[in-house]
Formats: structure tokens, C-alpha cells, sequence
């Protein structure tokens, strides 16, 4: 069965997350540990806190050059409204642009397999502030002034609604894809429904189930063989 549309919306495109990726590159103080840091939230969707709290040990590479990162639960005082804190380990699908990234930075700095990956090139931690002055900085270098005064892209983790769209909108769409994105996100399937509506497209008639509903809504047959009621005297 398909989601249904309900209304639109707008998020960062490919291009100006590739740009704004980018951007933070160029940059003479921290410019790859930022581009690294941004790119697991617009390439793998995680929460700011949670890309924080990555360690070396946490990323699985595989042949193909994919990957996995595992995204450990948050104190239940330090989760969002829309997570499920609950919980075994997240894995999160590593695309080879990430998984390329990650590892140059692994190397680049020789990080141990408990180190934290993303951390500032003098080793202090990089912090909301931080993280949050570069991204302001990014957004006023490449996106134009009306997508500015549209408030599009106004916090850093609208990098992260951005990647869950683009996962939503590639994909089939059945419930086994939208329970996959939901887990992914670290979300409830209720919760990503909800908010990422518009990405999910109107059924067409023929993919309506048409058998199925009839048969949920039908009444049940009337045996042949009942009696009728007995008449009052």
C-alpha cells in the first residue's frame, strides 16, 4: 500500500547540500573536520548530538564501498521529541560519498579506533556553538537571498529532514521502505508520516487496494439453514 500526499513542502536540494559540504571544506581553520561533521548529517541523517558522539569504531565499511554506522541510544534527557531513545544500536546505511569522507578523516589524523571522529584540528571538541557559527556562515554564501528570507535551511539539522526526504522520495514507498527510513532516521513510522508527508506520493488508482478493503469492510454471510425468529402468540 502507498503513503498519501498531504501537502508540500521544501528542503535543501542535492546541489546546495553539495555546495554548502563544499563550502566548509574551503575553509583554512577545520574546513574537512567541518565538511566531515556536516556530511553525516546531509549524507546520513543523524542528529547533530548523535554524529558527536561518533567513534571510530562505530563505522563498518564493506567491499563495495558502503557501509554502516552505528548510532548508539541518547540519554533519555538528551533525546528529541520525534526519537525512540529506546532501544538496541541504529544501523545507518553509509553511502560511498560518506564512507570516502569518513576515512579520509580517519586518516588524516590518525584517529585510534576509540577516538571520537569528529573533532576540531587543534583537539578541542567541536561545539553547538561552533558548528552552528559555520553553518549560519555557509548559508549566507550559497543559498540566495529570498531562499534566506524563506527561512529554508535556517538549522543545521535541516541537513538531516533533507536526507530523509531524498531516502523517502528514491525509494518504492511500500510500508517495508518507510519502516526501513523510519528506523534509520531513529524515528517512529507515526512521526515520519507525519512530517515528511508531502515526500510521499498519492497512490494511483491501480495501486489501491482494492480486494483488500472490500474484504476488510465486508459484512459476514447469513447462514442459509437459520431459523427464522418465532412469531409472538
Amino acid at each position: 500500500m502507498r503513503a498519501i500526499v498531504y501537502s508540500r513542502t521544501s528542503h535543501l536540494t542535492d546541489r546546495q547540500r553539495s555546495s554548502i559540504l563544499d563550502w566548509a571544506a574551503e575553509q583554512p581553520q577545520n574546513g574537512l573536520a567541518l565538511r566531515a561533521f556536516l556530511a553525516s548529517i546531509a549524507l546520513a541523517a543523524l542528529r547533530p548530538k548523535e554524529s558527536l558522539a561518533l567513534r571510530v569504531r562505530d563505522m563498518e565499511f564493506a567491499d563495495d564501498g558502503r557501509g554502516w554506522l552505528l548510532v548508539h541510544p541518547q540519554a533519555p534527557e538528551r533525546c528529541e521529541k520525534d526519537s525512540d531513545c529506546a532501544g538496541d544500536v541504529r544501523r545507518v546505511p553509509l553511502c560511498r560519498q560518506l564512507a570516502t569522507i569518513l576515512k579520509e578523516e580517519a586518516i588524516r589524523r590518525n584517529l585510534r579506533p576509540d577516538d571520537a571522529i569528529f573533532v576540531l584540528d587543534d583537539g578541542r571538541s567541536l561545539t553547538a556553538q561552533i558548528y552552528r557559527n559555520v553553518w549560519w556562515q555557509a548559508r549566507a554564501a550559497i543559498l540566495e537571498a529570498d531562499e534566506i528570507d524563506l527561512s529554508l535551511g535556517r538549522n543545521v539539522s535541516d541537513l538531516r529532514d533533507a536526507c530523509i526526504a531524498a531516502w523517502l522520495k528514491n525509494g518504492d514507498q511500500t510500508v517495508a521502505h518507510i519502516l526501513a527510513v523510519a528506523e534509520w532516521a531513529g524515528m517512529s513510522a507515526p512521526r515520519l508520516a507525519e512530517r515528511f508527508a508531502p515526500c510521499l506520493r498519492m497512490p494511483t488508482r491501480d495501486e489501491i487496494p482494492w480486494d483488500q478493503i472490500e474484504a476488510a469492510m465486508a459484512l459476514p454471510d447469513l447462514p442459509s439453514d437459520s431459523k427464522s425468529a418465532p412469531q409472538r402468540p
